[in-house]
């Protein structure tokens, strides 16, 4: 996520926003590099507020996402929740960590897979129709068979868990993150009980 504004990187973000035209590019374009990245006008403001959007959404998808595991070595998700288009630099993202595999998402806007940060799919049509294909054109990788009947979520947990090194002081973001998790788990909850109280 950006932490201060760049004009380049503000005019990428906003090319992948969901509601942003091709003219709305050209106007912020137009605007003078210190006036957009010291926000000194509405428009800047607005633009800096919009590519924030874009920035945060993708975060949150390198951040949160669970991939499912395909023998045939092919890690995969739906991305049901990505509000704007970035599922290349997602694609890109995962498919430089995991080298050795390919890496598909299926979003409402089509299907999209690479490996090794090399893009191999762009198409519409489901997930589903696209993992099924590649399947059929990859063989099993011997590291992963019998990993289907296994639960993907303790895999990825075990994961997780292993990045943790003991006697090493948790990081400021992840105490932040964890507070923030927290404070809007509860806050759900207290709205539920309250809706409970009107329910019964």
């Amino acid at each position: 996520m950006q932490r201060f504004i760049c004009k380049e990187e503000v005019i990428s973000s906003l090319k992948r926003h969901r509601q942003v035209t091709p003219e709305y590019i050209r106007k912020i374009e137009r605007i003078p590099r210190q006036v957009l990245e010291n926000v000194g006008t509405d428009l800047a403001k607005e633009a800096a507020a919009l590519s924030r959007e874009v920035d945060s959404d993708l975060h949150a998808h390198k951040a949160f996402l669970r991939l499912s595991i395909s023998p045939h070595g092919i890690i995969y998700a739906r991305l049901d929740k990505m509000k704007h288009r970035n599922e290349k630099p997602l694609l890109k993202f995962y498919s430089e960590r995991f080298p050795i595999y390919t890496v598909l998402f299926g979003s409402k806007r089509g299907v999209f897979g690479a490996k090794n940060g090399t893009t191999l799919i762009l198409e519409k049509g489901t997930l589903e129709e696209s993992l099924n294909k590649l399947e059929a054109s990859l063989p099993l990788d011997p590291l992963l068979t019998g990993i289907e009947n296994q639960n993907h979520e303790e895999l990825w947990e075990r994961f997780a868990k292993s990045q943790l090194i003991k006697g090493a002081q948790t990081s400021s973001q992840m105490k932040s993150l964890a507070r923030k998790w927290k404070n809007t788990v509860a806050k759900k909850d207290s709205k539920n009980q309250s809706l409970e109280k009107y329910l019964n």
